[in-house]
């Protein structure tokens, strides 16, 4: 009996397929560590965090100087 060939588009499929699972099972597992060691470590506020008004003026500044001074 002859082997069944893969075709290029099937084997494109089934590893788009795997490298979405495997991003998926690794966003939560990074997530669930992350908040593991947030909530532990001391200085670092609790979710959810409490709202609080910026100013525009100030964030643009903010952003623009983050920018050059971190490479963009």
């Amino acid at each position: 009996m002859a082997e069944k060939q893969i075709t290029r588009k099937e084997f494109l499929k089934g590893m788009g397929t795997t490298l979405a699972g495997a991003a998926i099972l690794g966003t939560g597992l990074l997530t669930g560590c992350a908040q593991e060691t947030a909530s532990s470590a001391e200085g670092i506020p609790a979710h959810p965090f409490k709202y609080k008004k910026l100013d525009p003026t100030k964030a643009a500044e903010y952003g623009y100087n983050a920018y050059f001074e971190k490479g963009g």
